[in-house]
C-alpha cells in the first residue's frame, strides 16, 4: 500500500464522489519555526516567551482558531495578514471615536487588547 492510500477502505472522499480517499487525521497541530515541523499546541515550549502566562494562552487559543482552518501564525503570509487584520481594527476604532461611537479612554483600552493579542505570532 504506497502512503497516498487509505489505511482504512471504507474511507470514502466527501460529498459522496465515489472512489476511496487517503485521509489523515492532523489534529490540532502548530508549525515549528521555519522548518516545517509541527507541534500539538499543548506540547510544553520550554524558554519560548510568553511561558505559561494569559498571554500564550491568548496566543496558543489564536492559533488553534487558525489551524481549526488550515493556518498557522507561524506562516509568514499568515502572520502578515494577522498584522494588517489588526491594523484594520484599530482603523475602525479611531473611526468610532471621530463619529463619538467609542470614547478615546474606551479606545485606548481596545488598544491595550490588539496590543495582546498581536503578540500572538511571536509566542506561538
Amino acid at each position: 500500500m504506497s502512503a497516498a492510500e487509505s489505511a482504512d477502505p471504507t474511507m470514502h472522499r466527501p460529498g459522496g464522489g465515489g472512489g476511496e480517499a487517503a485521509v489523515i487525521d492532523i489534529g490540532t497541530r502548530v508549525r515549528s519555526g521555519s522548518q516545517g515541523r509541527w507541534r500539538q499546541v499543548s506540547e510544553p515550549q520550554p524558554g519560548r516567551p510568553g511561558g505559561d502566562s494569559p498571554h500564550r494562552h491568548l496566543a496558543e487559543h489564536v492559533e488553534t482558531t487558525f489551524n481549526h482552518h488550515h493556518l498557522s501564525l507561524t506562516d509568514e503570509m499568515t502572520s502578515t495578514a494577522y498584522a494588517v487584520t489588526l491594523q484594520i481594527v484599530r482603523g475602525l476604532l479611531d473611526g468610532a471615536v471621530a463619529q463619538d461611537i467609542i470614547s478615546g479612554e474606551q479606545r485606548a483600552e481596545l488598544d491595550v487588547l490588539i496590543k495582546g493579542v498581536a503578540a500572538a505570532p511571536r509566542l506561538v
